[in-house]
């Protein structure tokens, strides 16, 4: 109990032993030797307020070769959500400064959602890059997009806000040269689809369509946009958001106007039961790079 205590702190650790398992989760079996790894995620609380009597720890992540395993701390238990590898449907992480989550959906429609410190970003992009490969995802060739890849992205070409979605882009496309981009846009301003009160508001705190960059590389669609896709008001924008699909799994492709906003289009991509939701210019590259995914 001492030993946790004194170890916790924001960042996620690794498990390499049963000893390291925290005490809330210990009448879990974990076979180590057959593990590929096992993360601990840290309540989201200071320092000076954890105490030793407390279970400091949300989430166990347990990996195998063949599934993913989470388990949650829910007052004095937890829960357990397994699934298979092959069945993982998107897998998004997003991170607004210190305060990150992870979410997985599944082919059956599931969410796994952790929430973690932005600090340990490098610990869940490792994790993101673990989980894809043992999925064994196949090269689909008719998935490939009917499109050309773009030009590599200036630092402002997509405006000055925007240059952290290009910096991103430019860092996945370093980790995985088999990325090629398909389209971009920056923010856009927005008009609201109603009259009334929200014409007036659109005014006093105008809404901005956020911007993305779109991905396909040899087995997965790659989005890069932002937490939120559209939101009101001035206040800057430090998020980022990058949701990963395979393309084998994809099962439908549809586009529909966005009920609120005019100028947006949103298009829906099925993976199974699962779904991904972006709201895109109406006239975008991004809305026909995503439509030819059909």
């Amino acid at each position: 109990m001492s030993a946790e205590y004194d170890a916790f702190g924001p960042w996620i650790d690794e498990v390499s032993s049963p000893d390291d398992v925290p005490r809330l989760y210990r009448d879990y079996p974990i076979d180590f030797a057959a593990t590929r790894t096992v993360l601990k995620f840290p309540r989201d609380i200071a320092r000076r307020d954890a105490t030793p009597a407390m279970d400091l720890f949300d989430h166990l992540l347990v990996v195998t070769d063949l599934r993913l395993t989470v388990l949650s701390r829910v007052g004095d238990g937890y829960t357990e959500i397994s699934v298979p590898h092959t069945q993982i449907a998107a897998i998004t992480d997003w991170v607004n400064l210190l305060d990150a989550r992870l979410v997985i959906r599944t082919l059956a429609g599931d969410t796994v959602s952790v929430g973690y410190n932005g600090s340990s970003n490098d610990t869940v992009t490792t994790l993101m890059t673990l989980l894809r490969g043992l999925a064994g995802r196949a090269v689909p060739a008719r998935r490939q997009p009917r499109l050309d890849g773009l030009p590599p992205l200036g630092l402002d070409d997509l405006g000055r806000k925007d240059s952290l979605i290009v910096t991103s882009f430019r860092e996945l496309a370093r980790r995985e040269p088999d990325v090629r981009l398909v389209a971009a846009h920056g923010r856009s301003a927005v008009r609201s689809r109603s009259g009334g009160i929200a014409r007036l508001l659109d005014l006093v705190v105008p809404p901005t369509l956020h911007g993305c960059a779109i991905g396909i590389g040899d087995t997965e669609l790659h989005i890069i946009g932002r937490r939120e896709w559209i939101v009101r008001g001035g206040a800057p924008v430090v998020s980022r958001a990058r949701t990963m699909i395979p393309l084998d799994a994809i099962t439908a492709v549809t586009a529909a106007e966005h009920p609120r906003y005019l100028g947006v289009t949103v298009v829906t991509v099925a993976i199974g039961s699962a779904r991904v939701e972006v709201p895109v210019p109406e006239d975008s590259l991004a809305r026909k790079a995503l439509l030819s995914l059909r």
